[in-house]
């Protein structure tokens, strides 16, 4: 064969090309779910953090409440300041994180506070 026929033979290219774009595929799909964890992991500690602070307003266990609305969630701690007339509720949770490749998985906490003033009774 001619050495010009060679160059100009294009047999096989979309799979050398596809062979090197797939990784990058991959690793995008792997950055996109960690990146939805994280959403979902800020949505669900905010949510503790006013669930258990709604509890604490009202002379309720705010941990037991904040764990119960985590779901799933791993909670690191939670953490009730109370004053005169509010409470605040601080919840750390660990992030559920995706192994990636060359990388390894990363371990990295969120926290979220709610601050919600105390429900006085009332007499009647």
């Amino acid at each position: 064969m001619k050495p010009r026929k060679i160059v100009k033979n294009e047999r096989g290219s979309q799979l050398i090309e596809f062979i090197a774009v797939f990784p990058m595929v991959i690793l995008a799909m792997l950055f996109i779910w960690q990146m939805a964890l994280v959403a979902y992991t800020v949505v669900i500690t905010e949510s503790a953090a006013r669930d258990g602070a709604r509890a604490a307003a009202v002379e309720g266990n705010a941990k037991e409440v904040a764990e119960r609305s985590a779901g799933g969630l791993k909670l690191q701690s939670v953490t009730t300041n109370e004053s005169a007339e509010e409470v605040t509720v601080i919840v750390v949770a660990k992030v559920p994180t995706v192994s990636i490749p060359f990388i390894g998985k990363i371990n990295y906490t969120l926290d979220a506070d709610a601050t919600i003033p105390i429900e006085k009774e009332f007499e009647s």
